[in-house]
């Protein structure tokens, strides 16, 4: 994991606290041991804050103690040299590797005053640099810290290598952010908290709790001995750290047994933990397309190497809890796809019937926020010839939108947790229709609004067309290609009341190239509002197949009437002044005959 930090003078303004210093402690305090990572401050240059190294007691010492040159002093926003930096040394790699270069700016490209160096730079870093990082197979993790921010270049750079994208609204959410981003990068082993309320086991040897509180909130512990620990009453071999937002509280060897946070609950805070019993998680994707399955596949491990002894894990459960977080639209419950059928098949029924799926149903008596909320659980089975738990989530009866994951293994002894974040994409072309009834300001009309995913879909290429069917006598289509309004909202008048029905068909292809087809579901609308009489047309009266038929046989009939006697009249007259002409030359020549 690697750090690029921008250092540019925009940042007075959008960081005037220097918020970056507790966001990046935290970070630096969270990291797992044995991780490798390092720190780069960048502005018109560049340079190292913590060099590359193996994450230990000596290297986060260090890193601590240079948080303090974090400064918002520097002319330009060079990018391009900082990821440069960032990525030094690293080459392709020959074993399966997670690389993570995690990039926060609040502006865009600058590298000299001459804007065209700076486009060119820009256009390096969509071209070249994000080759590179493909072949070095490192995921771009991105913040945005201000509006100002060249959002296309940053979502480009992680939708490209597999990274995730975050918007910070101010500088007081990079502490959050920072977390998240660490999770994505180099998860730690967590225990859970509940309620406020953690497990510690013989096997921890240090637990770090990162609680985040209210300005004038105080944080305090309680050890499972019942005696309180706080900032102003510490105890021997415990470190607390109290800064902005949050506090920071460090113990070695803890006292096993259940510990009670007395503080804010919050949905980051986390029980971070030393220990050599761990927990692993198959990597999954910073974004998923929605209907796509989830395989999700965790496994226990000792002192880093996976744990296989079947006693053991047979009293492990597993189970994966998935919250949108997003809590508008609420997720409907989730489909776990069984394992495929073995020798083991009768022990899995078993099993499923002693722990069923916990849906996210609606109870009768609770409001729709708190439904909303209500997080979704899934048990994994365990896999005995792999060691490994899993299940495999099914997405299409999801809401599209962010999602956290957290995966515990329980073995009522112990408890250990992952947690890691991913994003459900809709169909990256999509359609949406409104009906706007008439009123005294605006007519009748079916309003169509065709989105895509900006960086996925290559804009330029989008074609199909929507396709309107009314009363009898009322179609258009309408052709897509045409369309080059952005965001591309089409106004379909509606002129006469009834029923309608709009089909679509929508085309494009991908930033790489890949073709995208989609059909979405047919909308139907009912209009039924009254047609001022001055306003109708002969549209008002309902088409016939029949009078049109006769119409045109009749017409036809006249036109052939015309044409005929037209043809006869010129035909009648013409025979007479052949023949005088036949006639004339015939004398001439017996006349010449006879001469």
């Amino acid at each position: 994991m690697r750090l690029l930090i921008d250092v540019s003078g925009s940042m007075k303004e959008n960081d005037p606290q220097n918020l970056r210093v507790p966001a990046l402690r935290l970070v630096n305090e969270l990291l797992p041991a044995n991780a490798q990572a390092g720190v780069w401050l960048f502005a018109e240059k560049a340079e190292v804050l913590s060099p590359p190294s193996v994450v230990d007691d000596k290297w986060k010492n260090r890193t601590r103690s240079r948080l303090d040159r974090i400064h918002s002093r520097g002319l330009f926003t060079n990018i391009e040299q900082a990821i440069n930096a960032g990525i030094d040394g690293w080459k392709p790699p020959i074993e399966e590797t997670d690389r993570h270069l995690v990039l926060l700016t609040d502006g865009l490209v600058d590298v000299s005053k001459d804007a065209n160096q700076s486009a060119a730079s820009r256009e390096r870093i969509l071209s070249t640099q994000i080759d590179q990082l493909r072949e070095l197979k490192v995921k771009v993790h991105a913040i945005a810290l201000s509006d100002a921010v060249d959002t296309e270049l940053l979502r480009m750079l992680t939708s490209e290598t597999g990274g995730w994208f975050e918007s910070a609204a101010n500088a007081d959410e990079l502490q959050r952010i920072f977390l998240h981003m660490l999770e994505q990068t180099a998860a730690p082993t967590t225990v859970p908290l509940t309620g406020n309320r953690f497990q510690i086991d013989g096997q921890v040897s240090e637990f770090t709790l990162l609680a985040f509180r209210g300005s004038e909130r105080t944080t305090a512990l309680i050890t499972p001995d019942g005696k309180t620990i706080s900032a102003t009453k510490p105890q021997p071999g415990a470190l607390w750290r109290e800064e902005e937002g949050y506090d920071l509280v460090t113990l070695t060897k803890p006292m096993p047994g259940q510990w009670q946070l007395q503080g804010v609950t919050d949905p980051d805070n986390r029980v971070v933990v030393v220990t050599d019993l761990g927990i692993e998680l198959n990597p999954l994707p910073a974004a998923l397309s929605h209907g796509a399955p989830l395989p999700i596949e965790t496994w226990l491990t000792d002192h880093g190497k996976m744990v296989t002894r079947s006693d053991l894990l047979q009293l492990v459960t597993a189970t994966a809890t998935l919250t949108l977080l997003d809590l508008a639209a609420a997720p409907a419950p989730a489909a776990v796809k069984p394992p495929p059928a073995d020798a083991h098949a009768d022990t899995v029924a078993a099993h499923e019937d002693a722990h069923p799926v916990e849906h996210a149903e609606k109870p009768a008596d609770k409001p729709v926020a708190e439904i909303a909320a209500a997080p979704i659980e899934v048990h994994l089975e365990l896999d005995a010839a792999t060691s490994h738990f899993h299940a495999e989530l099914e997405t299409q009866l999801l809401t599209p939108g962010s999602y956290q994951l957290q995966v515990t293994l329980d073995s009522g002894t112990f408890k250990r947790q992952l947690v890691k974040r991913f994003k459900l994409i809709g169909a990256p072309l999509q359609v949406h229709y409104t009906q706007q009834n008439p009123n005294e300001k605006t007519p009748a009309a079916i309003i169509a609004t065709v989105e895509f995913e900006a960086d996925l879909v290559d804009r330029k290429t989008l074609s199909g067309y929507l396709s309107i069917q009314g009363p009898p006598g009322l179609a258009t289509v309408i052709d897509l290609a045409n369309q080059n309004a952005e965001p591309l909202v089409l106004t379909i008048p509606v002129t006469q009341p009834g029923k309608y029905q709009v089909q679509a068909r929508l085309l494009a292809r991908t930033s790489n190239g890949e073709m995208i087809d989609v059909k979405p579901e047919n909308a139907n609308f009912t209009f039924d509002f009254a047609v001022p009489e001055e306003t109708k047309t002969s549209a008002d009266t309902p088409f016939s197949w029949l009078d049109f038929g006769l119409y045109l046989l009749i017409g036809n009939a006249a036109l052939g009437l015309i044409l005929g006697l037209t043809w006869w009249l010129l035909h009648r007259s013409k025979p007479a002044a052949i023949t005088t002409t036949v006639v004339r030359a015939s004398k001439s020549s017996a006349g010449a005959t006879s001469t």
